[in-house]
């Protein structure tokens, strides 16, 4: 009920009493008030305290204190450490130490638990939730698979990638496709370093969709297969069909370590007799054109792998031949590579002597090999399925065939290794 005054009846009757009484109710009554507006309708309050404050009322840092009040306590060290945040951003420095002292003193590991990540604007929101529908409504369930989609993604010669920053000098974003594709090449080597191509890929967007061009796969299955490469579309594509398609790898070596036990000599007294671990390592090496080296040695593969990195080397005890893959077996034939001497006289005398046996049998080894799954790791084992040696004597036309006993303990199968110092230089792209 109001009074004729206009305001209500309990302020109209506090007229009787004394004037600093009545002000302290009218101030209560204000608080109360403002309180409950606050209360119901926390945004209008807040921008009305701020805006226009009342004398004796709710002011926008009493708002604040009262929105804490009831928040939990890491909310509240969260909400004063973003507060903080904000202010040290407009350059109060004072009220941001303070903030910040204010949020540690309630949860020392406040900064740990905010989350510096930009929010999204309603307008990216909206776009992101467009995109995001319309994927489900024009592609079938199979088609979300996140493969599917990448695979669909097509190269714009205008956006294969934006630099995230402004560049001085000219950025890689300015090229053309095709160019890029060029450099791809070169990336890949006339060595298939298809692993390299791959890590390239990881780059950016634009880098992704380059590395998928269809022309770089087809001449690496033109490499690998030549004549008999066939048809992509059996596979779906041509980096399929390199997936999916028994090959060699050529960026590194296939390496697998023996050993056998041999007896020692007696001691003085024939009572011990020493038995000796022999450990030795065999390394294979494929190029793409064709070759394959093959190496016995007892050495580490930190100094032997090295002595592989060239078609044209000659280390001691390496053998050199030609191969030939159909499906996953490798037939290859290999001889023994002579070691250079040196040009000295005694060294010249020396090989004289050693070329006096003109019937020194020429020998020829012939491997036959077969490329398997290793785990997860594809094509990265080889198993031996032959192993023979071919000697003819050049002045009786003499021919005899030595074949070996294959077993896991003499022959084990060997694992790919990739080099990395192979293809860290190139002399030709991939062509």
């Amino acid at each position: 009920m109001a009074s004729e005054n206009g305001l209500p009846a309990e302020i109209d009757d506090l007229s009787l009493a004394d004037p600093p009484s009545l002000d302290n109710q009218l101030s209560q009554f204000r608080m109360a008030w403002q309180r409950e507006i606050i209360e119901r309708q926390p945004s209008s309050s807040e921008s009305s305290a701020r805006n226009s404050p009342i004398d004796g009322g709710i002011t926008e840092h009493n708002v604040k204190e009262l929105q804490l009040a009831k928040l939990s306590k890491e909310d509240k060290a969260k909400l004063l450490f973003v507060e903080g945040i904000k202010a040290e951003e407009n350059g109060n420095v004072l009220e941001a130490v303070d903030l910040y002292r204010r949020a540690i003193q309630l949860v020392p590991e406040v900064e740990s638990m905010i989350d510096y990540r930009p929010v999204p604007s309603a307008r990216e929101r909206k776009e992101s939730e467009n995109s995001v529908e319309g994927c489900v409504i024009e592609e079938d369930e199979e088609e979300l698979d996140l493969v599917a989609k990448f695979m669909k993604l097509q190269v714009e010669s205008k956006t294969i990638c934006q630099p995230d920053w402004e560049q001085r000098s000219v950025h890689i974003s300015v090229l053309p496709v095709e160019v890029l594709v060029y450099i791809f090449k070169w990336v890949i080597t006339n060595d298939l370093d298809m692993i390299a191509l791959e890590n390239v890929a990881m780059v950016c967007r634009g880098f992704y969709l380059c590395a998928r061009d269809d022309e770089i796969w087809r001449r690496a299955c033109l490499k690998i297969w030549g004549v008999n490469t066939g048809k992509s579309k059996k596979y779906g594509g041509w980096r399929n069909m390199y997936i999916e398609r028994p090959h060699l790898r050529y960026n590194g070596c296939y390496i697998s370590k023996a050993s056998y036990v041999r007896p020692g000599e007696r001691n003085v007294d024939n009572l011990y007799r020493a038995w000796h671990t022999v450990e030795y390592y065999r390394y294979l090496r494929f190029f793409p054109e064709g070759t394959i080296l093959m190496i016995t040695s007892p050495e580490d593969p930190v100094k032997i792998l090295h002595k592989l990195k060239h078609r044209g080397g000659k280390p001691q005890g390496l053998l050199r031949g030609v191969y030939r893959m159909t499906d996953n077996k490798v037939t290859a034939v290999l001889k023994r590579v002579k070691t250079e001497y040196l040009t000295s006289g005694y060294a010249r005398y020396k090989r004289r002597l050693l070329n006096v046996n003109q019937n020194e049998p020429e020998r020829t080894f012939h491997l036959e090999l077969e490329v398997c799954n290793a785990g997860r790791r594809k094509y990265a084992q080889m198993v031996w399925t032959h192993y023979s040696v071919h000697q003819l004597r050049r002045l009786t036309g003499e021919e005899s065939v030595a074949e070996f006993d294959l077993n896991n303990k003499t022959y084990p199968p060997l694992y790919f290794s990739r080099v990395k110092s192979y293809t860290a230089s190139a002399d030709r792209p991939l062509q």
